[in-house]
């Protein structure tokens, strides 16, 4: 069966699991991670879970209240998959954990707003500019952004932590410019609004960056293959049904995001397959593995020199 447990009820199940007295799922179990809430990024992993489910396998979704929670969960084996981002999953590797990317979650679905008037990335320079926080990975996106397109730029910087807060205030005229994923920009203004507009796809800036993956634990690697192909050979097909059809897709999906309004989810997905957010027959290359380890070398996440593609992802995935 396919079994939500949410944040509220993991307190008393994640501190038994991390000191030693729950046991790792059984080898016909597929049970998968979030760090927090899932969105429509993550729905393509849900719903190849409810595929699996059709075939026999038995399948759980949890959600955990951080990232370290969720990296604690996939090394003792109480989650065979996780979805993460890399610099949660290159932390651990750096901290001794060996945790394995084995494919693609999305593309990079980061975007830069600014307010009416801000033409290009020259204008935020004095302006009001929002990030999630100073250590973040989308302000690391932003920086480098930033430093490629308009040096000279000086904005103002605040913070606002979530990505929808920081559209809202946007489109409030608190903020004059910030850094937000497609699928909240999506979500609250079906995509236009005449209170703010797109300065940059980071998916046409940044493409070789990878901004979320789905990861594993090295040493159940080979206990959880078996799972784990299974599992991503479910995953590219619901990759193929969002391009073959965002608005069907968007009808299974909606069953698991009641926080969006269904009139709308499915403009989020059209707009998602037409930005090609998802990896279709894509899997994941040592060139954009090296980049983006160099990416979070150069924004200070990472000890120059101590990852490599090798030690962070498995490639034997791809094409399965």
């Amino acid at each position: 069966m396919l079994n939500w447990i949410s944040r509220k009820g993991l307190v008393a199940c994640v501190v038994t699991t991390i000191l030693g007295g729950a046991q790792g799922a059984a080898a016909e179990t597929i049970a998968l991670g979030f760090a927090g809430g899932s969105g429509p990024t993550d729905m393509p992993a849900v719903l190849a879970l409810d595929a699996l489910k059709a075939q026999g396998w038995s399948t759980e979704v949890i959600e955990f209240d951080s990232p370290d929670i969720l990296t604690q969960a996939l090394l003792n084996g109480q989650v065979q998959i996780a979805a993460m981002g890399p610099a949660t999953a290159f932390a651990a590797d750096l901290a001794g954990a060996d945790l394995k990317m084995v494919a693609k979650n999305n593309r990079n679905d980061f975007m830069i707003l600014a307010a009416p008037g801000i033409a290009d990335c020259d204008g935020l320079d004095g302006r009001i500019v929002a990030i999630h926080s100073t250590g973040s990975t989308t302000t690391a996106h932003l920086m480098r952004y930033m430093e490629s397109t308009c040096p000279d730029a000086k904005p103002n910087i605040i913070v606002l932590s979530g990505s929808a807060n920081r559209v809202a205030a946007l489109l409030n005229g608190q903020i004059e410019g910030t850094i937000v994923r497609l699928e909240d920009w999506m979500a609250i203004t079906g995509g236009q609004d005449d209170r703010a507009h797109i300065l940059a796809m980071l998916v046409d800036e940044q493409p070789t960056l990878l901004t979320q993956a789905i990861v594993v634990s090295a040493g159940k690697l080979e206990e959880d293959r078996p799972a784990i192909e299974a599992f991503v050979t479910a995953l590219d097909a619901e990759f193929a049904a969002i391009y073959a059809d965002p608005a069907a897709f968007a009808a299974k999906a909606a069953p698991h995001l009641k926080e969006i309004d269904p009139a709308k989810l499915a403009d989020v997905y059209t707009a998602l397959a037409e930005a090609q957010m998802f990896p279709l027959n894509e899997g994941l290359s040592q060139e954009q593995v090296a980049d983006t380890i160099a990416f979070y070398e150069a924004a200070g996440k990472a000890e120059p020199g101590k990852l490599t593609p090798d030690t962070v992802a498995d490639f034997s995935f791809t094409g399965k």
